[in-house]
């Protein structure tokens, strides 16, 4: 029995990622697989933002479907303990490989309260229009504070944004406990 060994091409990735000064990065690779771009991206000292393969059979895709403009989120507030649990999920995501808009999108559909969900859909949105992430965070003072806002863009700048995600998560927890014994001693 003989077999005939086709050589397949190896797929292309397109992407969009960050350079450590925040500016828009664009270009194609190719790779064996998804995960290989990612790292791929992130050896370049980028972030990616949106990874979709090029040269393979379309899927349908939720993502690829146009998504409404969100509402203004200028006046949006969330409570604190909803604030903790978006940014360690979005932490974990990123951790394992997943590109910002994987994650958002995927925390999306994940976190069910309408107002969080609401907040995960502009900052998607506001990625998918070309900003930077920590200027859609920005966007949204009454509940991202300066201080988060800011360590966000260090992130961005330096590759590291899932370390810096963890290192929020606990500056929130630490907030969340001191809130908690000042309401106890009340």
């Amino acid at each position: 029995m003989d077999f005939e060994l086709t050589s397949r091409p190896m797929p292309q990735f397109s992407y969009r990622a960050r350079d450590a000064q925040g500016a828009l990065v664009e270009g194609v690779l190719d790779c064996a697989d998804r995960i290989i771009a990612i790292r791929q991206i992130e050896q370049k000292r980028c972030i990616p933002i949106r990874i979709e393969i090029v040269n393979a059979r379309p899927e349908r895709d939720e993502k690829s479907q146009s998504v409404a403009a969100p509402a203004p989120t200028q006046t949006l507030k969330i409570p604190h303990n909803q604030l903790l649990i978006f940014t360690e999920q979005l932490a974990h995501l990123l951790q394992a490989g997943m590109t910002l808009d994987e994650g958002l999108s995927i925390l999306q559909k994940r976190l069910k309260q309408p107002r969080v969900q609401e907040m995960t859909r502009a900052l998607h949105q506001a990625l998918v229009d070309g900003r930077s992430f920590s200027q859609a965070l920005r966007e949204m003072p009454r509940i991202f504070p300066p201080l988060f806002v800011n360590l966000v863009a260090a992130g961005e700048a330096s590759g590291a944004l899932p370390e810096i995600l963890h290192r929020l998560v606990k500056h929130l927890m630490q907030a969340k406990d001191l809130r908690d014994r000042v309401q106890q001693a009340l």
